[in-house]
């Protein structure tokens, strides 16, 4: 057929397009007919395209599944096949990304004359989802990273996602894995579903909550501090929530640990300032009453050295106290 008569069969918006590029190819994979916009995007491959096979204006690694296409536009002649191939450009370590719909074309007679492809640019599109994608490793790669347990919850509490560390921590604590569709009420611990869903309600209604929580399952218990946000999606949509927690039992501990010590302390302050003293008044007043009253009786005087020995003990053991406080 001539690119007249395939012209004659095909809509005019088509040939003329500025936006579509309209190829036909015979059942051979030979150029039938290229419109204007085909011939002027790829015009610097200096090709007349007619009669040439449509492998001069693909790249090579998109051929065989070109192929495998236009089998299936022949297998099903009433079905538009959509595929998305890589085109030649100016720079010779680039190429374009078109998205082109196949279908089998048919001469005046109704009897099958090659292959009608429509396709348009998207490589703009094609990298913006790039980006998008390298956005999305990265994220995740940071998620991967970090010790936090991070989860995304839609307003109906499934799963929507979640990193590493909120499968290891949760199986370790349920025995059963996350998945994504599954219900977060399968995963929160029987004492801590009031507060969850308090809390959570008020994350689904825009609040950012942070709280410290100590949880406690079997034997074992464990301080969490947890974060629920609010997530939405580029129209300001709500889509659910994060609930991200970390682990802060040893980060507790250290601060009861201080705690206990500034007690510890506090009492020291006291019996130095307190016991200590009173027992150093009695000593030095017994020592004095001994030292310089020349009325006393040798019994009285031996009453006063019991009860400075006494005062001395009673110091002794004061002093031993507070040592093994200090230590402790």
């Amino acid at each position: 057929m001539t690119q007249t008569e395939i012209c004659n069969l095909l809509p005019s918006f088509l040939c003329d397009s500025v936006t579509y590029s309209v190829v036909v190819t015979d059942l051979l994979g030979d150029y039938s007919y290229v419109n204007d916009l085909f011939k002027k995007r790829f015009a610097f491959l200096g090709v007349d395209f007619i009669g040439k096979p449509f492998q001069v204006a693909i790249h090579p690694g998109d051929v065989e599944s070109a192929i495998t296409i236009v089998h299936q536009c022949i297998a099903n002649p009433n079905k538009v096949f959509p595929i998305d191939i890589r085109k030649p450009c100016n720079n010779d370590n680039e190429f374009h990304w078109t998205h082109w719909e196949f279908s089998l074309f048919k001469d005046a007679t109704g009897n099958p004359a090659g292959i009608l492809c429509v396709g348009h640019d998207i490589t703009e599109s094609q990298k913006i989802v790039k980006k998008l994608r390298h956005s999305e490793n990265k994220l995740r790669a940071i998620l991967e990273s970090t010790t936090d347990a991070n989860l995304l919850i839609s307003p109906d509490y499934k799963i929507i996602s979640f990193n590493k560390q909120a499968a290891i921590q949760t199986e370790a604590v349920f025995g059963k894995p996350l998945e994504v569709g599954a219900t977060m009420k399968d995963f929160i611990l029987p004492n801590d579903f009031d507060d969850f869903y308090a809390d959570t309600k008020r994350a689904l209604n825009g609040e950012y909550i942070h709280l410290e929580r100590e949880i406690f399952f079997g034997d074992a218990s464990a301080w969490l501090e947890v974060n629920y946000i609010p997530a939405y999606d580029p129209d300001s949509k709500l889509v659910g929530f994060t609930f991200s927690s970390t682990n802060i039992t040893e980060r507790k501990t250290d601060a009861l640990k201080i705690v206990q010590q500034d007690e510890r302390l506090k009492h020291i302050t006291w019996q130095q300032s307190h016991e200590l003293r009173r027992h150093v008044v009695n000593i030095m007043g017994l020592y004095n009453l001994i030292k310089l009253e020349d009325n006393l009786s040798a019994e009285e005087k031996l009453q006063h050295l019991d009860t400075l020995l006494s005062e001395v003990k009673e110091l002794d053991i004061t002093i031993h106290e507070i040592v093994s406080r200090s230590i402790s």
